[in-house]
């Protein structure tokens, strides 16, 4: 039964994944017991975008699954939840809901684990590019467990009572040269900006099939200033494609494969479900361009990378005009 189930998957998180590794507890728990022990025994994870049939021809719902990346078991598996009109004109700046479920041995859901939300272009439409004040920046928080009887333009607006992480572009500019989303813990009163995850400048295009992408976790003090002399506390890396076959549905989809690496085995398990979260708003900010290597505008382009300035992508591409 279902009790089974969650002895079997928590025998697999505590045991076959390995030990807590030192995670500590978190100042406002609001996360269960079970979706804390799996985040916080595991220090390395990979996360799978699934291939859409027709993907490129009419935007769908994205889903994801995060494994042990040590064991390749599969943890949790996310679903987009959007609206179609805005997801088909506005992907990929559309408002998303992303359930978090956790899975049994035999990849059934059986918890859920977090939701996130991003509201999107419709109530948002300065979003996607430069980021002068709050209403162009892109923002994202975490919730625990799951959210009932809401609907997916509601993304933004949902009760803010079980946040446990919020994550946001900083204002003005956003990181200029090197794209940067700022993560915020849950303290008693407030939030605490806690972490800032850092990319590099040039990424994307074809450039993604040699390259790996990663953007670093860097953790901020309480005045504000970055832990340079500790190094990252977590690494989340876009992975190249590992095959021939890989870097043709690179190219033909919007499948892409992350590692999300923690270091700093003092994150707790919130903090790692926020920036788990950040990872899958990384992806829709900066990965889920359609098209992005090649293809034909009034003449045939070969886009090489993209180059990253304050909230703007910028394609670096050659162009053969008719």
């Amino acid at each position: 039964g279902c009790s089974m189930q969650l002895s079997t998957l928590l025998h697999g998180a505590a045991g076959l994944l390995g030990p807590a590794g030192g995670a500590m507890g978190d100042t406002v728990p609001l996360i269960d017991a079970q979706t804390a022990n799996i985040l916080g025994s595991i220090n390395k994870f990979t996360v799978q975008q699934h291939v859409k049939v027709f993907d490129n021809c009419i935007e769908q719902p994205n889903t994801y699954t995060i494994y042990n990346l040590d064991t390749q078991q599969a943890l949790i598996r996310v679903q987009e939840r959007s609206d179609c009109c805005p997801r088909i004109c506005c992907a990929p700046h559309h408002s998303i809901i992303l359930e978090f479920n956790a899975l049994d041995p035999a990849g059934n859901k059986i918890f859920p684990v977090i939701t996130m939300e991003r509201e999107g272009c419709c109530s948002k439409p300065c979003t996607g590019g430069f980021v002068c004040v709050d209403c162009c920046a892109q923002e994202a928080f975490v919730h625990a467990g799951a959210i009932q009887g809401v609907e997916a333009h509601q993304a933004g607006k949902l009760p803010k009572d079980r946040v446990i992480g919020r994550m946001k572009q900083p204002v003005p500019f956003a990181g200029g040269l090197s794209p940067t989303i700022q993560v915020m813990d849950r303290l008693p009163t407030s939030d605490e900006h806690w972490a800032s995850v850092v990319g590099p400048t040039l990424f994307g295009g074809c450039s993604e099939n040699c390259c790996n992408v990663p953007f670093g976790v860097k953790r901020v003090n309480k005045d504000g200033s970055v832990s340079v002399d500790v190094g990252n506390i977590a690494t989340i890396t876009k992975i190249k494609p590992r095959s021939l076959t890989g870097a043709i549905r690179e190219m033909l989809t919007d499948s892409d494969m992350f590692q999300f690496e923690i270091h700093d085995p003092s994150v707790t398990p919130q903090q790692r479900a926020s920036l788990l979260g950040v990872l899958l708003l990384a992806d829709y900010m900066f990965f889920e361009r359609d098209i992005d290597q090649c293809g034909y505008n009034d003449g045939f382009f070969i886009n090489f990378c993209n180059c990253y300035c304050c909230g703007a992508l910028f394609p670096c591409q050659l162009k053969i005009n008719r």
